[in-house]
């Protein structure tokens, strides 16, 4: 369900133009799978907020596979609960973003 956005990513050759694309994905699909919604806001807003800090400055090979790894921990983790109970995919959804708010810390 959400691991398309890493497909998109890496077509994208995982710079900035491919997180911009990833991110107006994910707000399209927040519209079409409302069960999901918050998912994919808090994905296309993680894509959109690496875009706003990265646009225009050099960026290492080491910085973009971090942010990489950050990126797919999160999808896959929502993606192993997509087909679980609302509770279970708010938790793992809140889990992630406590993990990513201690990080930036």
């Amino acid at each position: 369900m959400f691991t398309f956005l890493l497909d998109l990513v890496n077509e994208k050759g995982r710079g900035i133009h491919a997180y911009s694309a990833a991110a107006k994905a994910a707000y399209a699909k927040a519209l079409s799978e409302p069960d999901h919604a918050a998912a994919f806001y808090f994905l296309a807003t993680s894509a959109e907020n690496f875009v706003d800090l990265h646009d225009r400055q050099p960026l290492s090979s080491e910085e973009l596979e971090q942010n990489y790894k950050v990126f797919e921990s999160g999808i896959n983790a929502l993606e192993k609960v997509a087909s679980d109970s609302c509770e279970n995919r708010l938790a793992a959804l809140n889990a992630i973003v406590k993990t990513r708010i201690d990080a930036s810390a």
